[in-house]
């Protein structure tokens, strides 16, 4: 697909400055009425304020995926303590560690067996580190948090969303992922033979902001993918009716304050507290980019949400970019239909 209507070029500061100048509007308006959401990543900064935002808008269900159960509890009880009108029973804790795609797909089976349909599903969780650092089956973390995990769900849930008409999928993304060029990653595209998860997750290769940037474009490919996997393209979706394609988006908060960096040295922390407060917008401010993004139409379908907008940026859009989303999505599939057979079959 790739029909980006970029190339804008490398994200920065003074367009982070205007983002925190002019943040999307609010509150956002509309309502959840009647409607089973799911979210993730949502115990504090960005996800949270979503999962509080979405509250108010009164949903039939709210099921936060969170880490810690505790720590879950503790955002429910949060929640309910600002919207008054909410009922305790509406909202849900399940615990999900994106790490192990075991607990990803228990998280999943826990919701499938909790709800018959799935109206909104919305991937916060996401981190970044200082320092590399690998799973059990070994992945960079970066990798497997951003993206490999996010993919498992959306497959997981792929048909309860399906079943369930006007359903939205909306992984939460950055536009920094633009700042990938072609000579990062030219060795892969001039080896078509190579294999592009393996080269991602090459511990030689990896630095922090080269292992976000990578994951954060990794992560627009598998939108890619699934959107095409599902029939659909940008602004239109796929399928047809009773079965028809859920909306597949992405969004951008833009620059926030949040405790993103909370793992990295006092240094790091200091220099990006002095810098978020010169440049960034609120986590609440961010979030309602969370939550517009899943009350837009059809023509999300394949796109990215950003400062009340589609914003298609986009590093290239040469034919090797489109060539390389391709082997990365099919990569992607194979990894994780190796954890479970028959994810994301389309009838």
């Amino acid at each position: 697909m790739v029909q980006f209507n970029g190339p804008h070029g490398k994200v920065t500061v003074g367009y982070l400055r205007q983002g925190g100048l002019n943040p999307p509007a609010e509150p956002p308006s509309g309502s959840f009425e009647g409607k089973t959401v799911v979210i993730t990543g949502c115990a504090s900064g960005i996800g949270f304020q979503a999962a509080l935002q979405i509250a108010a808008l009164k949903p039939k269900k709210l099921i936060l995926g969170t880490r810690d159960v505790v720590k879950g509890e503790a955002t429910k009880s949060d929640i309910l303590a600002k919207v008054a009108s909410l009922d305790s029973s509406v909202v849900e804790v399940i615990p999900v560690e994106y790490t192990s795609f075991a607990s990803v797909s228990q998280f999943a089976d826990a919701i499938k067996q909790t709800t018959q349909t799935l109206d909104c599903v919305l991937l916060s969780a996401g981190l970044a580190l200082p320092t590399r650092e690998t799973t059990e089956d070994g992945w960079a973390t970066t990798l497997k948090v951003n993206v490999l995990s996010p993919a498992l769900i959306a497959l997981e849930l792929l048909p309860l969303l399906r079943s369930t008409p006007g359903s939205v999928l909306e992984f939460v993304n950055s536009i920094s992922y633009c700042n990938v060029t072609s000579a990062d990653v030219a060795p892969l595209v001039d080896d078509p033979a190579a294999s592009a998860l393996a080269f991602f997750n090459d511990a030689e290769r990896w630095t922090t902001q080269r292992a976000y940037y990578e994951a954060k474009l990794l992560l627009m490919f598998v939108l890619q993918g699934l959107v095409e996997h599902l029939g659909g393209s940008q602004g239109q979706l796929g399928g047809k009716a009773p079965k028809r394609s859920p909306i597949v988006l992405a969004c951008c908060p833009g620059q926030c304050k949040t405790n993103l960096y909370r793992a990295f040295p006092a240094g790091v922390r200091w220099f990006m507290t002095a810098f978020n407060a010169v440049i960034a917008r609120t986590s609440e401010q961010g979030a309602r980019t969370l939550v517009t993004g899943l009350l837009q139409g059809e023509e999300a379908n394949g796109r990215l949400w950003v400062n009340d907008r589609f914003d298609d940026w986009s590093p290239g859009t040469e034919e090797e970019w489109e060539g390389l989303q391709k082997r990365v999505w099919r990569e992607v599939l194979e990894v994780l239909r190796k954890h479970k057979g028959g994810l994301g079959d389309v009838d």
